[in-house]
């Protein structure tokens, strides 16, 4: 064989890196927003138009894909995603969104462009040899529906909420105004996870209010500590803002009691007579219960109710506060009730208002009623009044006293 020469050689080296090199391939083609022919327009106005910006690689890379407007400034839509090769495009939808800022404590997530003409970039660099690549083109958005559903003036009070039911801050409320109809939710941030509280609720252009009342959504306590809440409003557009804070839990528990003895005496009276109720109460949860009056050895008749004695003094006024309560049938509800406390008005925890009965401690209260009623049979029975939340305990001890007349 004949052989070849050293000049020969270097000719046919050189010929072939040449054609080697002609050869590589294109890391980053086939770059297009819409159908590749003309400029897409979007209008983000809540129609659901959008357009997509699609690309190919030829070899396992890092895709960056951004915007710039007319000032040079940057929208990052995607960040050094991995990409590799194949049969179809990569394409990315775009609706006129991109990544917020923040505006002091508040956080815009997501805002609509601005109307204007954008440049898209793509650009690609090879995971292996860390070559790069970019290509762009040009798009515009038009009827950019820009305003933000911005959380104004918000307050959370109070602060620090302790939820055991005593009805001093077992809630604490979030008020806020919306300038456009937005989508609301409000979440505290546990140390096992989100506590949802308010979940996608369409709420209008005006004051809104929420109470939580500083508990799970099935009722279970949280435990003391510091928590952080974030409140998230949309637009049918895409506008997202958050706005974040931190609120307090404080000694929560639940107030628990029960009827340990009750008694009526006489059970055979006359029009006109009076009747004793003697019951014993015991506070069996882990937390202060607040009552208040009428004060033991108060006197009712049949013809009185709770809220309208002593110049409507002793109405309900909300959840948190427990009584003894004595009913019968016919009557309305639970008519008669006095103070879980067999301490004088003026020795109770709030003077004249209001009074504590510690977990673990038991007291008898002693009532009477004088009867007006022309009822020859009355069911009498004895019951606890939880004001706002119900009767933990109803109907115990059902007693017939005869009434002659």
């Amino acid at each position: 064989m004949r052989s070849i020469g050293p000049l020969v050689f270097v000719v046919w080296l050189l010929a072939n890196v040449g054609l080697s090199s002609c050869g590589q391939t294109t890391l980053l083609s086939d770059v297009h927003a819409g159908d590749g022919n003309t400029t897409p327009v979007i209008h983000p106005n809540g129609s659901g138009d959008a357009t997509t910006i699609a690309y190919r690689v030829s070899e396992p890379a890092l895709v960056s894909v951004y915007l710039t407007d007319a000032a040079g400034k940057h929208y990052v839509l995607r960040d050094r995603e991995p990409r590799v090769p194949m049969n179809t495009d990569y394409a990315l939808r775009f609706d006129g969104t991109v990544r917020g800022t923040s505006q002091g404590d508040m956080a815009i997530v997501q805002q609509v462009l601005p109307n204007g003409t954008y440049h898209y970039i793509v650009q690609a660099e090879s995971q292996a040899t860390h070559r790069t690549m970019e290509q762009q083109g040009t798009l515009e958005v038009r009827d950019a529906a820009t305003k933000l559903p911005l959380i104004e003036d918000l307050h959370v009070e109070p602060q620090v909420v302790s939820p055991n039911e005593d009805a001093i801050d077992d809630v604490t409320t979030f008020s806020y105004h919306l300038p456009i109809t937005s989508t609301v939710s409000i979440a505290i941030q546990a140390p096992d996870g989100p506590v949802p509280f308010i979940s996608d609720v369409e709420e209008g252009p005006y004051a809104q209010s929420h109470i939580w009342d500083g508990k799970r959504q099935d009722g279970s306590l949280l435990a003391s500590g510091t928590y952080t809440y974030t409140v998230t409003a949309r637009d049918t557009v895409g506008n997202v803002v958050q706005r974040k804070g931190q609120i307090r839990i404080d000694s929560p528990g639940r107030s628990e009691a029960q009827i340990t003895y009750f008694n009526i005496a006489p059970t055979n009276v006359e029009l006109g007579g009076v009747i004793t109720a003697t019951i014993k109460v015991k506070n069996t949860g882990n937390v202060p219960i607040r009552t208040q009056g009428p004060a033991v050895g108060y006197r009712y008749t049949t013809h009185d109710i709770f809220s309208s004695i002593d110049g409507q003094q002793w109405a309900s006024k909300g959840g948190g506060f427990w009584r003894v309560a004595v009913g019968y049938d016919g009557g309305p509800g639970y008519p008669f009730r006095w103070a879980m406390t067999n301490r004088p008005l003026s020795q109770w925890n709030v003077p004249n208002h209001s009074d504590l009965l510690q977990p673990g401690e038991e007291v008898k209260i002693v009532g009477t009623i004088q009867l007006l009623e022309r009822q020859s049979k009355m069911y009498f029975y004895a019951g606890l009044a939880h004001e706002g939340v119900g009767y933990p305990v109803d109907r115990m001890g059902v007693t017939l006293v005869k009434v002659g007349f």
